[in-house]
């Protein structure tokens, strides 16, 4: 194609975000997949597809341009690009991207919203969600 040329470029594929040739880290849901129920677990988790249910992981989220989540959602970072109905917390940062569509409320101790990002809910900035196996203080 010519630097110039009439014709418009070719749009982007949604994929993770990995370097070329090299396969996701952690956990991929391709836009073909549709799963309900409870995802838990200690690494990264991809999501490009339908997710209904309930997402609970200690290592990050990504949520793909192309994902439909509706669930209640934990993770120590979530980034989210497609659409997500439900609560959201994480213990470090929610990020939601211009084309993201979150219907629920988010909490976290940093939160960025991209210009263009859809959000409908509330947002509480307090203290990250203390770990079950956290000691009470002075105990």
């Amino acid at each position: 194609m010519a630097l110039f040329s009439k014709e418009a470029p070719p749009q982007p594929q949604a994929r993770p975000n990995t370097p070329a040739g090299a396969a996701p880290s952690g956990t991929f849901f391709g836009p073909n997949i549709a799963f309900d129920g409870t995802i838990t677990g200690n690494e990264s988790v991809t999501i490009e597809g339908t997710v209904r249910g309930k997402i609970d992981l200690q290592s990050n989220l990504m949520i793909g341009t192309k994902a439909r989540v509706e669930a209640t959602v934990h993770a120590k970072n979530v980034t989210i690009e497609g659409k997500l109905t439900g609560d959201v917390s994480a213990d470090e940062r929610v990020e939601l991207v211009a084309s993201a569509t979150v219907d629920g409320n988010i909490k976290a101790p940093k939160i960025v919203v991209a210009d263009g990002a859809r959000f409908r809910g509330n947002v509480d900035m307090g203290s990250a969600k203390p770990r079950e196996d956290a000691k009470p203080v002075g105990k």
